[in-house]
């Protein structure tokens, strides 16, 4: 019963909500008596329903009907009404479940020093999606497309489910006006769980082609689906660390207020075997693939220049990755100067460029904005 889950709030459901849930259940709108309602019928193995819904939230009964209304679908549905519920308050939205399957994890709890590492991947996998609903890119670097950023903002996580530890992100969708070959394009919000459905499935189709012909090609062609070393380094921070045994399983209950056709993903699974071949094909995109605009700052450590030679090698000594690491530049003319002289007075360098990685060798191609900072007092 309705009364047997405390957070049930009728007013969290808007009447064009419950309108919109059951025309997608299948349930067929009747004459109404009055204009303040609508009455809404359906038969079930022989069996008739019928529920009244208000138009408007405010009035006085609309409680009650709304109780009688989910009751009798958790009845006709025969599942419980909290369930119901909870898919009538998110019509509106696509629902992507990610379940984090591990016998440790069967009670839906998880342990304390992974709650807070479990929310930013799965923040990260939405926003590598959004990054890519704005055009493929092997790499998101540090700046990130404006439309992605904010969409992120407006995505929201719903309560854990029981089944393992199950994360539940709700992707508020722009409800379709028409229908779907009326040549509008589709609204930036779908684009957003459309790009991350097919970049799953083609991350999970290349570490399989990857590990079963040696062949890192699959993951090339794969950018162009959405995926990106952002999404295989959340993918790989969801499934945690080489000691768990664990499976990730992805599910999407796409919103009916903007329908899909029966070929779009609903289900995507990934074993311990594919997060393995995915963490490492996310270290390998991002080491092949150049940085633009990357700035360098820090102290000049070598210089090499030869006697005949216009251009030298400069060695800064900078953060790159979080770690500091050393990187050459070829600098000419009254700039190679400036940076020995800023290496014989330990001043900061900066330069901007396009970061390449060679090995273990850093290297700040086409650098310009070269610039010898005083020193601070």
């Amino acid at each position: 019963m309705i009364d047997a889950f405390p957070n049930f709030d009728a007013q969290t459901v808007k009447p064009l909500e419950a309108a919109q849930y059951l025309r997608a259940a299948g349930w067929a709108e009747a004459a109404a008596p009055s204009d303040r309602l609508w009455i809404w019928h359906r038969t079930v193995e022989n069996e008739n329903f019928e529920v009244l819904l208000p138009r408007d939230a405010r009035f006085r009964d609309y409680r009650l009907r709304l109780k009688e209304l989910i009751q009798t679908l958790s009845t006709s549905e025969q599942r419980p009404a909290e369930h119901v519920f909870a898919d009538i308050i998110t019509i509106g939205a696509d629902i992507i479940r990610i379940r984090i399957a591990d016998p440790d994890l069967e009670d839906g709890s998880l342990p304390i020093e992974e709650h807070a590492a479990i929310a930013q991947k799965t923040r990260e996998l939405v926003l590598a999606a959004a990054c890519a609903a704005t055009g493929p890119k092997a790499v998101w670097h540090t700046r990130r497309p404006a439309q992605a950023m904010d969409h992120v903002r407006k995505v929201r996580i719903g309560q854990s489910e029981r089944g393992s530890y199950i994360v539940k992100v709700i992707n508020r969708i722009t409800p379709r006006i028409g229908t779907a070959d009326d040549g509008i394009d589709e609204p930036f919000d779908r684009k957003v769980t459309s790009v991350l459905a097919d970049s799953l499935e083609a991350l999970r189709s290349a570490s399989e082609d990857a590990a079963l012909r040696d062949n890192f090609g699959a993951f090339d062609r794969a950018v162009q689906s959405g995926v990106s070393a952002n999404l295989c380094d959340a993918v790989a921070g969801l499934w945690g660390g080489d000691e768990n045994q664990r499976r990730l399983e992805f599910n999407f209950r796409w919103s009916p207020t903007r329908p899909v056709g029966d070929d779009e993903v609903r289900d995507i699974s990934l074993g311990s075997d594919h997060v393995a071949v995915i963490r490492e094909a996310g270290r390998v995109l991002r080491e092949r693939t150049p940085e633009d605009d990357f700035e360098i700052r820090g102290l000049v450590t070598d210089l090499h220049r030869g006697p005949l030679d216009e251009e030298g090698v400069v060695t800064v000594v900078c953060e790159v990755e979080g770690k500091p690491r050393h990187v050459k530049l070829k600098l000419s003319g009254a700039r190679y100067d400036d940076a020995l002289a800023a290496h014989g007075s330990e001043r900061v360098l900066t330069a901007s460029g396009t970061l390449t990685k060679g090995g273990r060798t850093f290297t700040l191609e086409n650098p310009h904005s070269v610039e010898i900072l005083e020193e601070e007092d």
